[in-house]
């Protein structure tokens, strides 16, 4: 395909997929009583910032971050009078929505950030609740991450983004068959989502063929001169899947608080899981009939789960302190479920099964398809055999003498660690979707996120790409 068409098709494809899912654009909503609305300088761009701050001398200040589409920070309206009653409330329209108009530039998590920073600066010397929704939750992390003296906690609603880019681009992709706002666009939506959903599979694999493509379109003045200068939804969507918040998730060390709507079509609830795992300080609470707006899907529920988190320590991680139960076996079932402490896993030619909050010395899988969440291995050999299947992981720990041993499979791995001194071997043409891992090899600490097509052998030099520095072994992070 030729790289221009690609370019279009791809920015197309992303930018329709998220906008079915968004909420209608932004109608003249009044703030609260007790809100005043003015424009505070961007101090990069000097361009106009609208910003609407409720004041309550003495009391926190809790700042709320908007994610994608024009209502901006009245996405936030239905939580306000809850929050203003006993905090100081800071909102937004981030350059580029709402009423602030967009510079003339790439609009990414990293400098949105930093007008947090001047933003909150302007108002208070002391900590911040920070509380950020889709893109506004990438925006609050990576605030968190360059300011951490700044933020008392972090509350983030359905994060967008965080898994490599081409596994939330297929994610984005299934698009869904209606659009509440729009009931005229249904037939539309269901004839395109027929087919583009047929084809999210292929796109993930042309994406991964294409990996420089995504991250030239949102690096290059010339594309976002030429395909998307006025459009800062796409400009500010292609920011944000193109940065690696690897660094920020296995550095963040303030307390977090996470709340996603379970029938999200936008940011996957794996999202929510992954961020859950990897923060030292995290927990995880799901809403699961609502989409990706709890703020207007939950407006009492969301603002009850606010002021919770405002309020009350982190929840006690649950402990997992059972015995073994020996060897599990799958062969030839569909949707087998494993759970708790076993000494073994064999699965051959079992569809749709389940690894759920596992503990196992070792692990194999033939012919299969497998999900498997918050699983840890603990191997004197080999802890992951894969041959012929598909595996999607989110949430493992591997401690063994050689991590992986693959052959033609096909597996996505998020939000994971490895201590190994043998990362493993592959070979009949497996491909690799990595997004938010670590390999320590005893003595290196290697970044795994990214999609890789090794060649066959051993893969410890191939994806040996990005050191994040030293580590020992038995120091490597360990499973919540």
């Amino acid at each position: 395909m030729p790289t221009s068409i690609f370019h279009r098709l791809l920015l197309i494809f992303l930018a329709l997929s998220w906008a079915a899912a968004l909420p209608a654009s932004a109608q003249d909503s009044p703030f609260p009583p007790g809100f005043q609305q003015s424009q505070l300088a961007d101090p990069v761009s000097g361009l106009p910032v609208q910003v609407a701050l409720s004041r309550k001398p003495g009391a926190p200040w809790v700042v709320l971050i908007h994610g994608l589409g024009q209502q901006a920070a009245r996405d936030w309206l239905p939580v306000l009078p809850a929050l203003a009653a006993d905090y100081q409330v800071m909102v937004f329209d981030l350059p580029g929505f709402g009423a602030s108009p967009a510079p003339d530039a790439a609009l990414t998590p990293t400098g949105f950030a930093d007008l947090v920073h001047s933003l909150v600066s302007r108002q208070t010397e002391e900590p911040v609740f920070v509380v950020g929704h889709s893109l506004g939750g990438a925006i609050a992390l990576r605030y968190a991450y360059a300011y951490p003296q700044q933020v008392r906690r972090l509350m983030l609603i359905d994060v967008a983004g965080m898994l490599q880019t081409t596994v939330f681009t297929r994610y984005l992709s299934r698009l869904p068959d209606h659009v509440d706002q729009v009931p005229l666009l249904n037939p539309l939506v269901r004839a395109g989502s027929t087919v583009l959903n047929q084809i999210s599979g292929h796109l993930q694999d042309l994406m991964a063929g294409n990996a420089s493509t995504m991250s030239a379109l949102a690096g290059s003045d010339r594309a976002r001169g030429l395909l998307y200068k006025d459009q800062s939804q796409i400009n500010a969507a292609l920011g944000l899947v193109n940065e690696d918040f690897s660094p920020v998730i296995r550095e963040l060390k303030l307390p977090v608080r996470l709340l996603w709507g379970g029938r999200d079509p936008v940011a996957p609830l794996r999202t929510g899981i992954a961020l859950a795992w990897l923060l030292p300080q995290a927990h995880l609470d799901v809403l699961p009939e609502v989409g990706h707006v709890p703020m207007s899907d939950a407006a009492a529920a969301t603002s009850a789960w606010l002021l919770a988190a405002l309020r009350e320590p982190l929840p006690p991680a649950p402990v997992q302190d059972e015995a073994s139960q020996g060897d599990g076996r799958c062969k030839k079932q569909n949707n087998v479920v494993f759970r708790g402490r076993w000494r073994s896993l064999s699965l051959d030619r079992c569809n749709n099964a389940r690894i759920e909050d596992v503990m196992v010395e070792s692990l194999q899988v033939r012919h299969s398809s497998v999900t498997m969440k918050n699983v840890s291995i603990h191997s004197a050999s080999v802890a992951l055999d894969v041959s012929d299947s598909s595996i999607i992981a989110t949430g493992m720990r591997i401690e063994a003498e050689q991590a992986w041993r693959l052959e033609h499979s096909r597996v996505d791995m998020a939000a994971f660690t490895l201590a190994a001194p043998k990362l493993g071997s592959q070979k009949g043409g497996s491909r690799l979707f990595l997004s938010l891992g670590h390999w320590c090899d005893g003595d290196a600490d290697w970044r795994l996120h990214g999609v890789w097509t090794p060649s066959n052998g051993e893969l410890d030099a191939q994806l040996r790409s990005r050191r994040d520095g030293d580590c020992r072994r038995d120091a490597a992070p360990g499973s919540p």
